[in-house]
Formats: structure tokens, sequence, C-alpha cells
């Protein structure tokens, strides 16, 4: 899952995504799921960024997503993966550090609003806000 649904779980600006997302997430407790460590760290950043809610809340939604997902850490070898993908497109290399951790722990798809980027790094994405 891409760090974009996770915002949208903790943003209730757009109540529609808000709400969606609640769902997805809440129907998605049976499977197993994975997440990137980068994914989470993108999440709370977003979070500060927007400023629209504390610390304390952000922490609290981390460890709700560390409970319920399976955590991917990334490693060097996936930063080398991720500049060859994004072959030289800087705003390719943040979801191609995703890609890289995905590929190498077998993920071939990923729940994200950023459908065409991710697609062109080789994995299927899906939109489950539509």
């Amino acid at each position: 899952m891409d760090s974009n649904i996770l915002v949208y779980l903790a943003d209730e600006k757009d109540l529609e995504k808000h709400t969606k997302s609640i769902n997805i997430f809440e129907g998605l407790k049976e499977q197993t799921l994975f997440i990137s460590a980068q994914s989470i760290r993108e999440f709370a950043s977003n979070c500060i960024a927007k400023k629209f809610i504390s610390a304390e809340t952000i922490l609290e939604f981390i460890e709700t997503f560390t409970s319920k997902f399976i955590i991917i850490q990334d490693d060097f070898s996936d930063t080398k993966t991720a500049v060859e993908l994004c072959n030289g497109s800087h705003s390719l290399f943040w979801d191609a550090s995703i890609v890289s951790v995905m590929k190498r722990k077998g993920i071939d798809c990923i729940l994200t609003e950023d459908t065409k980027d991710f697609s062109m790094l080789g994995v299927k994405a899906i939109n489950p806000l539509k």
C-alpha cells in the first residue's frame, strides 16, 4: 500500500477519499498486506507537512500500520535498483525506491492513487479510491 492511501486514512479534508480509505483498510484485514518502511516515513512526512493531525496521532497511526502490515525494509541494494529503475527521472525516484523493495520481495501489485508512475516502473498499480 502506498503512502497516499495511508494519508487519506488520517486526513478528513477529502471526506470521500477518507471514507474509502477506511473501508479499504477495514476490508483488507483478512489479507496479508505489505507496506514499505518508506511508505510509513512518507505518511509521517506528509502528515507533518500538512499539519492536520498531531505528532501523537501520527505515532498512533504508525503503531496501527506496524501491527496490521508486514513491514518490508529497504536497503542499499534497493537504492541502487531505484536509480536504475527511475532512469534519471527525479520525480520517479521515490516510487522506484518502493518498487525496488517490492521486486526484491516478490510483490507485484500496489494500492496507490499514483497508478501511472508505478505502472511505468513495472508493477501492477490499482487505485482503490476510484
